[in-house]
């Protein structure tokens, strides 16, 4: 039995209620734009969860929790890549965590990911019934009523959190002694506090610590609340994505069809990636987008920009200073040594895999990088 909807008509929290009370077992798949969530429940029990969010993949959950650094969860990766073995299980074997911490996580991160979806004011979903993975699954903690009780307390502190911290590109600042000078906080914390320089914004630090706006922003929150840091505003809030005001779906790409013509790769990106936002449901236009992305992806080899190939800084930290740069241009930055192959930049990225990419063909094209 299939049965599907959207989150407009039926919330998530109504739809996990229905999930329990019916003690459904199967796979719940949750899109919106191009994201995508996925619980497995049996009897009525919620045993799992994945997400496509790269700041979800395991890696960068444990990195963003202090349990792991980026260096271990490099080597890891490799290792990975070499074995064909599950990242967890090769962190493990590594002795990067230990096997107690690995179960924890993996319980904490499809909380996180389940927790993070009633913020969902919009998508599709889609309950296939006696559907489950093939993989071992990890149970986690709460149950179906304990889950959603959080869910919805969450979803009322994220609406306070909001009025202190409109934008990601808020700048925390400073005012008093953080609590990051204190023993008992825990590692995800301290790392959180720590890129607090009174420069960073909410989504400098977010890439810096590979962690989720709501984990940045509530601790953020504390800060404030305690009288220990201030938020600093923009002038103007704006949005990076291409506009869809009035426009279909196939209306953008078409326009992104024009811009890849002309060889304009970013708004290509940022026309498709609307479009699906647009329109999460329609599975045509979403395989014409792939068809699109393909392409991008193509065309981005083409000019050098190969798994293989390795960027070096072409440019001094001083000049660097000078240029009006994103986060995400940062980020990619401050990982190129002139040894790391794009792939492993990638991988390291909780950057979306083709905007990553595009980072770095925009920097090489700008003269900051280039490519070996």
């Amino acid at each position: 039995m299939a049965f599907e909807g959207n989150l407009e008509t039926m919330t998530v929290a109504d739809l996990l209620q229905w999930a329990a009370n019916g003690r459904q077992t199967g796979t719940i798949r949750i899109t919106r734009a191009d994201l995508t969530k996925r619980i497995f429940i049996q009897n009525g029990v919620i045993v799992s969860c994945t997400s496509t969010d790269p700041r979800e993949f395991l890696g960068h959950f444990l990195v963003s929790h202090g349990l792991i650094d980026e260096g271990d969860l490099q080597i890891g990766m490799s290792d990975q890549e070499r074995t064909g073995d599950l990242l967890g299980q090769v962190l493990v074997e590594r002795g990067f965590l230990t096997s107690e911490q690995l179960t924890d996580a993996l319980r904490l991160k499809a909380e996180e990911a389940i927790f993070d979806l009633f913020t969902w004011n919009q998508g599709e979903f889609l309950f296939v019934e006696d559907e489950l993975p093939s993989f071992e699954l990890v149970p986690i903690s709460l149950g179906v009523q304990g889950l959603v009780l959080e869910g919805m307390r969450r979803l009322d502190e994220w609406q306070r959190i909001l009025e202190v911290i409109p934008s990601e590109l808020c700048v925390p600042v400073a005012v008093a002694p953080l609590a990051g000078d204190e023993d008992e906080i825990d590692a995800g914390t301290r790392k959180v506090l720590e890129a607090v320089n009174d420069d960073r914004s909410v989504e400098d630090i977010c890439l810096h610590t590979h962690s989720s706006a709501f984990f940045v922003c509530e601790i953020l929150f504390r800060e404030q609340q305690g009288g220990r840091l201030k938020m600093v505003r923009p002038r103007v809030v704006s949005s990076r994505t291409e506009s869809s005001d009035g426009a279909t779906g196939q209306m953008l790409l078409g326009q992104a069809r024009d811009h890849l013509e002309a060889g304009r790769l970013e708004r290509c990106v940022r026309c498709f990636q609307a479009a699906v936002s647009l329109e999460p449901g329609n599975r045509d236009l979403v395989s014409e987008v792939g068809e699109v992305e393909a392409e991008v992806r193509r065309q981005l080899a083409a000019d050098g920009l190969t798994d293989d190939a390795v960027p070096t800084l072409e440019t001094d930290l001083a000049n660097l200073a000078t240029l009006d740069l994103e986060p995400s241009d940062g980020f990619i930055l401050s990982r190129v040594d002139g040894r790391t192959p794009v792939k492993a930049i990638v991988k390291i990225s909780p950057l979306p895999e083709i905007d990553a990419l595009l980072v770095i063909w925009k920097l090489t094209r700008g003269g900051q990088l280039s490519l070996q």
